[in-house]
């Protein structure tokens, strides 16, 4: 049944969030869908004869299906179908983020035709996003950056369009695997980052950002030296090479191209691990300007370059500072590796064609590292006649799920899970970024999607620029405007920061506490009692979400699930779970307030 009036409406806020998409099923001829009335009175719907919705009660089902979604504690929910949006309702009404996820405008057209939409198309909490023949959802994953997902699926859009189906899920399923990796480091790594941030807050936030770097190199091509075993077979070439481009280097190849005499013009830095600061070990390069993180190993910023510039901090406690302080030092994209890093920062200052060098992504000949690397030397010197340094180098092979892939040149090399993560990473920037060209020197490296192999001999061809090269860094040198390290306005303005916000964490611990106590007065309780407790943990929620360091405090948890262990069966669970939750955020904002 299509009714024009929900039709007309639905478009106009469509219309008002997103006038590109709402264009774009104006446009469309609607997807028949077969249209009925449930037991329960609701509407539902067939298509492809298969059910949009139960034909009893769609609406609880669309409860039940949010409700167990929202018990996973995931930062956002992703709806593959909405269909009349039951359970996008639910979810929105509890509060959580959702992002629905539609591969036809024609069925998306069908949708605003046969229901009234209006409350889920306007919640500023609700995306809508169109991913024709199911491609895109991996890009606008990596935009948001959710640091866990959850994931609703619709039985009849999905069978509707089974290719583009499988195309969605198995972007899902990537990130997914992405997120278990991230939410492993986080348990792992996240006081240590924490602590990094809380002593390098100062020094950081005089330091100046990317801003004078954008563009400044447009049409220059770009050399990115990764870590790769590749990496050894054009190092005698990097003096001539030099010449010709910007050269930019990862911390784990600094080593490899320092002995070769020459110095990179950047040297990017962002990983906050005390062995990552380890590459950095009896190395200097006064003509190079250091590209880090404001998390990183503390030393990283006392390393000897000619400038320190940080991009925008990926962690909640850096990202609250700057945001006080201002202006924004840029963001860089992250994909896992480091090398990842270095290419987005290629493509941000401009730089086209680029070219990867030691970007392998896979262990040819068994080697995981160029031999100047840290991993490779410390593999050397801590060997033994039983267990030699290529036993290191195996396990390093066999730890990440193993499997044979097509290298550049046709052959097969062996690559692993985590590699392939950055592979996907690079092969969808690639396709969203055409005017940076990349090409990868690396012959047995694992072939990326959109990244060519071309032979090194064939840059030799690209003419001399050095003196041009030299004149724009030392152009973007002097655009840096940053405040000394010792500028007493500054450094007040930090600590004026820094003090609010560890009157704000201790604000929400005490917040926690009282929010803990409510819970457990009540366990075992009913009538008003329960009633009026309800009532006020629904107020300290409010509070503690309004806050501006809520955030900062959330960091450390993967996921509130992980926090509280698991789904409530009743009313005294659910109590249970608050305390747990209401003990480790309280727990949480202290630690936080001591580190800084």
């Amino acid at each position: 049944m299509i009714n024009p009036d929900w039709y007309t409406a639905n478009l106009e806020a469509l219309d008002a969030r997103s006038p590109e998409l709402a264009a774009c099923v104006a446009a469309a001829v609607p997807f028949q869908l077969e249209t009925s009335i449930a037991r329960s009175g609701a509407r539902t719907a067939k298509a492809c004869g298969v059910w949009l919705h139960s034909r009893y009660d769609p609406q609880a089902e669309g409860r039940r299906i949010a409700d167990e979604a929202i018990a996973t504690g995931a930062d956002l929910i992703v709806v593959l179908g909405l269909g009349f949006g039951y359970a996008t309702q639910a979810a929105l009404s509890s509060g959580a983020r959702v992002a629905v996820i539609e591969s036809s405008a024609a069925w998306i057209a069908a949708l605003l035709h046969s229901s009234e939409l209006v409350d889920i198309i306007s919640n500023e909490h609700c995306a809508l996003i169109l991913c024709p023949e199911g491609y895109g959802v991996s890009e606008y994953l990596d935009e948001v950056a959710p640091r866990s997902i959850a994931i609703i699926e619709n039985g009849a859009t999905m069978a509707a369009f089974p290719e583009a189906a499988e195309a969605l899920r198995s972007q899902v399923a990537s990130y997914r695997k992405k997120d278990e990796i991230n939410a492993a480091t986080l348990r792992r790594f996240g006081r240590l980052w924490v602590n990094n941030l809380s002593r390098n807050i100062r020094i950081a936030a005089a330091c100046p950002g990317l801003s004078s770097l954008v563009a400044r190199f447009h049409g220059f091509p770009a050399l990115v030296l990764a870590a790769g075993p590749s990496l050894d077979e054009i190092a005698g070439l990097l003096p001539e090479l030099a010449k010709r481009m910007v050269i930019i280097c990862v911390d784990t190849a600094l080593r490899t191209v320092l002995r070769t005499g020459v110095e990179p013009d950047f040297i990017i830095v962002v990983d906050p691990q005390y062995w990552n600061m380890r590459h950095l070990d009896r190395c200097s390069s006064p003509g190079s300007i250091l590209i880090t993180e404001a998390a990183v190993w503390p030393s990283v910023l006392r390393f000897r370059a000619r400038q320190t510039a940080l991009c925008s901090s990926m962690y909640p406690l850096g990202r609250y500072v700057e945001d006080r302080l201002g202006p924004p030092k840029g963001s860089l994209g992250a994909g896992g590796s480091v090398a990842t890093t270095a290419w987005d920062f290629a493509r941000i200052i401009g730089c086209a064609p680029i070219y990867m060098a030691g970007l392998d992504l896979s262990f040819p000949d068994g080697k995981t590292h160029a031999n100047a690397s840290l991993f490779e030397q410390r593999s050397l010197a801590e060997g033994s006649r039983l267990d030699p340094a290529s036993s290191a180098a195996f396990r390093a092979m066999r730890g990440g799920r193993p499997y044979l892939a097509r290298a550049n040149d046709g052959s097969e090399v062996t690559s692993d899970e985590r590699l392939s993560l950055y592979s996907t990473w690079f092969a969808r920037k690639l396709s969203s970024h055409p005017e940076a060209p990349t090409y990868n020197l690396s012959s047995r490296g694992l072939a990326i999607p959109g990244m060519d192999h071309v032979p090194v001999g064939s840059l030799y061809d690209v003419p001399q620029r050095r003196r041009e090269l030299n004149a724009l860094l030392g152009g973007a040198l002097d655009a840096m405007s940053a405040p000394g390290g010792q500028d007493v306005t500054h450094a007040t303005a930090v600590d004026v920061v820094v003090d609010g916000l560890k009157l704000e964490l201790l604000r929400l611990a005490g917040i926690a506490d009282h929010a803990v106590q409510v819970a457990e007065s009540v366990m075992g309780a009913s009538g008003d009692a329960v009633h009026q407790a309800l009532a006020e943990l629904t107020q300290l929620d409010t509070a503690v979400l309004e806050s501006e360091a809520r955030d900062v405090v959330g960091f450390l948890f993967a996921s509130a699930a992980e926090a509280v262990g698991g789904r409530a069966r009743n009313l005294d669970d659910s109590l249970i779970h608050t305390a747990r939750l209401y003990r480790a955020v309280a727990e949480s904002a202290r630690w936080h307030a001591r580190s800084l």
